[in-house]
């Protein structure tokens, strides 16, 4: 069941100039990102809405990074970070990937990617886990919430019909970083990889005692679960993935771990689709 819409509610634009209107946290963290969508050829910011918290209004922003053609069909996935206001790492981390692809655009030649780092924009600026109705978000997809932020997403992912979505969190009980998906193929054609190309960023110590998915291991770190795209009312169901970043490693290896692992998956997903063309 989707959820409820909110009682006003808005799909505004949100430019550098409309953050004046967001709280302090909010505009810093946003504001350098929103600079370059003004001028880039390829990224485009925005909001998918906003919704009042008493008197002060907030918004969830959404970046679409439009790659370069890549000779096939487009793909389309969509990347939600920001869930828990009290791990700010996961904005941060698609704030700097998408800086990056800004950069070097060949890195997501046939995609378009949609990216909404600050899905908890009320719980970020207090910084609780829970936004300010004190709900878990990722416990509030498809069945009938009554959070504006969990209305705006689920409408996203059905109007966009995306073929794959992920989620970007923090792992406090994990060495290193966490890829997975519920894909037997895809763990091993896309998590592999993308743990691999993470680990070069932790340090040595820690980058020893993460496991890869499927490795047989004395402790494993837990799986996430699916949440974004547990429901039948998705046509076509896109495939979910989830990035669990390390709490323990330092902010410029969580950061650059992540942005690792999110190229690893472009890089693997579009060969993937290649070889899987030319059966």
């Amino acid at each position: 069941m989707r959820a409820f819409a909110p009682t006003q509610h808005i799909a505004s634009p949100l430019s550098a100039e409309a953050l004046n209107d967001q709280p302090d946290t909010t505009r810093r963290l946003l504001k350098r990102l929103l600079d370059i969508a003004e001028t880039s050829d390829y990224l485009v910011g925005g909001s998918v809405g906003e919704f009042a918290v008493g008197e002060e209004i907030f918004q969830i922003p959404r970046f679409i990074f439009m790659g370069p053609t890549g000779g096939g069909d487009t793909v389309r996935l969509g990347i939600f970070g920001g869930f828990h206001g009290d791990e700010p790492e996961s904005a941060e981390a698609l704030i700097a990937f998408l800086e990056e692809l800004d950069e070097s655009p060949q890195l997501a030649n046939g995609y378009h990617i949609y990216v909404y780092p600050l899905c908890n924009p009320s719980g970020f600026v207090a910084r609780t886990r829970g936004n300010a109705s004190a709900e878990d978000l990722t416990k509030q997809f498809w069945n009938g919430s009554s959070q504006s932020e969990i209305y705006y997403l689920e409408r996203e992912m059905g109007v966009l019909r995306l073929h794959g979505v992920f989620s970007v969190q923090t792992q406090s009980d994990s060495g290193g970083f966490l890829v997975n998906t519920k894909s037997r193929v895809l763990n091993r054609a896309l998590a592999h990889p993308a743990i691999q190309a993470s680990r070069r960023f932790l340090p040595g110590n820690v980058e020893k005692s993460e496991a890869l998915p499927g490795d047989i291991r004395p402790t494993k770190p837990r799986d996430l679960p699916d949440f974004l795209s547990a429901t039948d009312e998705l046509n076509p169901v896109p495939f979910e993935l989830h990035i669990g970043i390390p709490k323990s490693a330092p902010k410029p290896s969580q950061i650059h771990g992540t942005i690792g692992a999110l190229k690893s998956i472009l890089d693997s997903y579009r060969s993937l689709l290649a070889i899987s063309q030319n059966l």
